[in-house]
């Protein structure tokens, strides 16, 4: 059984023990992420899911240029790789 899930773009696993469902999101914008335990599978989802929507509200309030600059700079690494393997 594949434990990985998706929410709006965002990966997290979901998995049984011990008569309790874990549910774990790493938080891709940061370092860390959430983990929690529910009674079943349903709750697990929507508790993770809910972590999901946490972890974007709080990735909203930064800065839009900083998200500008990490794109304007990953291009840049790139096309100056491809440029190279060009010439």
């Amino acid at each position: 059984m594949d434990l990985t899930r998706h929410y709006l773009g965002i990966n997290f696993e979901v998995w049984e023990t011990d008569q309790r469902w874990l549910w774990c999101v790493i938080n891709p914008h940061r370092n860390g992420g959430a983990i929690g335990a529910a009674t079943s599978e349903n709750d697990a989802v929507r508790d993770a899911c809910l972590s999901i929507d946490d972890i974007l509200r709080a990735c909203a309030d930064i800065p839009i240029t900083v998200d500008w600059e990490i794109s304007l700079s990953n291009l840049e690494r790139y096309l100056a790789d491809c440029c190279d393997r060009i010439a």
